[in-house]
Order: structure tokens, then C-alpha cells, then sequence
């Protein structure tokens, strides 16, 4: 007679099983720190601790341009990411905090998630060809907090932050229930 083996109980499992269904919540401590931390360089450069500032700074570095005209600055110097980035990832953060005390289960479909997407890769791309051939000046030199270029990139940011977690979670979610 066969009978029906039970899964084993290691502690591997009963680890990987927590962070299954925990996930939400190191999603969540990742986007704190990540979204968090490049504030922190400056506050460090403007107390002289400018060597950790300045690695943090330049850590950031390999995730955006930092462009000075294009970021925010605090105690005058600049923050470890633009204002398209802070938009984006603040959206994330926030927006997955939302998810973690609503749940809700809903998701959009692809073609809603390329609607949420679609502005910020005009509005890049735009930026992106002025700065690569600059006599055709695309864009206003405007990059001042409040211009239209600054609310261009904080909306664009914010509308794909919006439309990830949207789109990504419950999907996410779903799949790990089936766990």
C-alpha cells in the first residue's frame, strides 16, 4: 500500500515558507533603504563627513546620470539620484506600503501598465536627445524645483512607480499563494 509522504519540515523550509510569505514585507525594507538612503549623503557631506557621503554618492552613481541641474539638493549638495528617480522610487515605496495594508487584488493588464510607462519614456527619451545633440534645444533650460520640466519628471516618475506596483504585486502575490 502507497502511502502519501509528507513534506519535510527542515528549517530551510519553514525559512523559505516565511519568506513566501513574508515577501511584502522585505520588499518593503528594501524600498526604505533604497529610496531613503540618498538623502542620507548629503545630511553626512553637510555634518563633514564627506567621504561617506561622497561613496554613497557615487554608489548611487551606476543607477542614475545625477545630473546637478536635474536633482534635488539639500544643505547644498546634491542628492544621490535626480528628481525622476525620487519620483519613481518614492511612488514605489509608498505605493507598497498601500498594497501592504490594503491588499487589494486587482491588478491592470499590460496595456494599462504601458499607459502608466508611456509618458516617462517620452519624457526621457526627450531629455535624452537634447542632451545627446544640445543645438537643437529641445528642451527649455529651465530645470529649476517648479518648471515644467521639473514637473514633467516628477509626474512621469510617479505614474511609473504607480503603474509597477499595480501591475507587479498582485501578480507577485497570486503567485506565491499557489505556493
Amino acid at each position: 500500500m502507497l502511502t502519501q509522504q509528507q513534506p519535510a519540515n527542515t528549517r530551510s523550509d519553514r525559512f523559505v515558507r516565511a519568506l513566501v510569505r513574508h515577501w511584502i514585507w522585505l520588499v518593503n525594507g528594501f524600498l526604505v533603504l533604497y529610496a531613503g538612503l540618498p538623502w542620507l549623503s548629503p545630511l553626512l557631506r553637510s555634518f563633514g563627513w564627506e567621504r561617506t557621503g561622497q561613496a554613497m554618492f557615487r554608489m548611487y552613481a551606476q543607477f542614475c546620470h545625477q545630473l546637478p541641474e536635474r536633482s534635488f539638493t539639500f544643505n547644498g549638495f546634491p542628492v544621490c539620484y535626480c528628481q525622476r528617480c525620487t519620483a519613481l522610487y518614492t511612488s514605489l515605496l509608498a505605493m507598497s506600503v498601500l498594497y501592504t495594508v490594503g491588499r487589494w487584488h486587482q491588478t491592470i493588464g499590460k496595456h494599462l501598465l504601458l499607459l502608466f510607462t508611456l509618458p516617462m519614456i517620452v519624457d526621457g527619451g526627450w531629455h535624452l536627445l537634447d542632451d545627446l545633440l544640445p543645438s537643437l534645444a529641445l528642451r527649455a533650460s529651465n530645470s529649476e524645483v517648479g518648471s515644467l520640466n521639473f514637473w514633467l519628471r516628477m509626474v512621469t516618475g510617479t505614474l511609473f512607480g504607480v503603474g509597477v506596483v499595480l501591475w507587479a504585486y498582485p501578480r507577485i502575490q497570486r503567485e506565491f499563494d499557489r505556493v
